[in-house]
């Protein structure tokens, strides 16, 4: 309990405010006056009270759905550090993408930050529009409402985390964009014939070769997946780790601990011959039992009331089975593509896939083929045997693999790789990052 001297909350008097102080010293209530609430004194109670009760755990199969959330509600809470939606993204998450631009403009205007990185970005070469796009009712008008809701999603989850000191919130920023353009490339149709006229506008936007583009119709991704036209593949993506970076800012140390258990990991694994392949879910889950980056997610989208088919992105990727949604699967193809290139939080000196990768661009520099042809070369020939050890200890789910191949799979995603990077790094430096 804070107490503010001047106004004398635990009595009128002396012998009363003692009183009043004891019996509450004796319920376990630290009181402590407004001038010494500071960092320093709050950081031994986080890790006493908060971590220290994370790490002994409740048995949460025991407990109700809403017991569940109540506990994690208060873990969090009780560091003062809960993410809340800002009023923009609500605004617009209000809006249906048939709206009139002027509603998208009183959603939008207010809020000048977000405004001037929509009309950044959407005057960037990326886009190429012939005029200056100068308003929210032009940007509407030219580059469609689904754009602008990705953008201004991207802004507003973004401005929440920067209030994070996360040393790696970086790395996040680049997975999750990763992860949010791949998804968004491997939905689109890459047969022309098949792209409706925003789709077709969607996908010229990536600016792919000819090789691209020929190895995803090759994979055929987005014939294998019944995704809805509002279905949000690049909101998807970017909200899947939401859930881990909220446990970075509300349990200060858990990054450290979940980097110091993968590092021993990476050393055993090494020691071994071998390259380390875990996944992050797991770590947690030794450290903190059932308390995960999903679990922790989950409660975020709910307070959120973030759409039905994104929370169960946020809450079941790691668990993605033959029945899950088809947006949950697109999303865990792209998760694992946007590993290969940004991976989080494990480092590319860790994590396997960025390894495999090196290990494939020494190989197609060396090879007598070029293009595509190459690189299966190099999957088959170098690295096919590490890859398949890899995928079966990360308990890669074999029903992916029906969907596609994972050689094409990994074959497309070292392709596209480029445009991912380039999509990603630019919207980071036209946002600031």
């Amino acid at each position: 309990m804070v107490v503010d001297p001047r106004v004398n909350p635990l009595g009128p008097d002396p012998e009363t405010y003692t009183k009043i102080q004891r019996n509450l010293e004796e319920l376990g209530v630290v009181i402590v006056l407004t001038e010494d609430a500071t960092n320093s004194f709050y950081q031994p109670l986080i890790h006493e009270y908060v971590l220290s009760g994370l790490a002994a755990g409740a048995d949460f199969g025991e407990m109700t759905p809403e017991e569940r959330a109540a506990m994690i509600d208060k873990r969090l809470e009780a560091v003062n550090s809960f993410p809340s939606l800002p009023d923009t993204q609500r605004k617009v998450a209000e809006l249906d993408d048939l709206d009139p631009p002027k509603k998208w403009t009183e959603a939008i205007e207010p809020d000048l930050p977000t405004k001037t990185v929509i009309l950044k970005i959407l005057n960037s070469a990326r886009y190429g529009f012939r005029s200056r796009v100068e308003t929210i009712d032009q940007a509407v008008a030219l580059a469609s409402a689904r754009t602008i809701r990705e953008i201004v999603t991207a802004c507003q989850i973004r401005q929440i985390f920067s209030k994070t000191q996360e040393k790696s919130i970086d790395q996040f920023w680049r997975h999750s964009l990763a992860v949010g353009f791949l998804a968004k490339l491997l939905s689109l149709p890459a047969d022309p014939a098949q792209q409706e006229s925003q789709q077709k506008t969607e996908f010229e936007r990536y600016q792919l070769e000819e090789d691209q583009i020929a190895v995803l119709q090759e994979a055929k991704l987005w014939e294998k997946l019944d995704l809805s036209p509002k279905d949000d593949c690049f909101t998807a993506g970017l909200l899947h780790d939401i859930g881990k970076v909220s446990m970075q800012m509300c349990l200060e140390d858990s990054l450290e601990l979940i980097m110091a258990v993968i590092e021993s990991e990476v050393q055993e694994a090494q020691a071994e011959g071998k390259l380390w392949a875990n996944t992050c879910i797991d770590v947690e889950r030794l450290l903190m039992r059932d308390l995960d980056h999903q679990v922790i997610g989950g409660r975020i989208a709910e307070k959120w009331e973030v759409d039905p088919s994104l929370q169960s992105v946020v809450t079941s990727l790691h668990e993605v089975h033959a029945n899950s949604m088809d947006i949950v699967k697109v999303v865990a193809f792209a998760n694992m593509g946007a590993s290969c290139i940004f991976p989080y939080p494990a480092a590319e000196t860790q994590h396997p896939f960025p390894q495999l990768f090196a290990r494939i661009d020494a190989a197609v520099k060396k090879s007598s083929k070029s293009g595509t042809a190459a690189v299966e070369e190099a999957i088959s020939e170098e690295i096919f045997e590490d890859l398949v050890d890899v995928l079966n200890r990360l308990k890669i789910p074999t029903f992916l693999w029906e969907l596609v191949d994972f050689k094409t799979f990994f074959r497309v995603v070292y392709t596209v790789a480029p445009k991912i990077k380039a999509a990603t790094i630019g919207f980071l430096q036209q946002t600031g990052g």
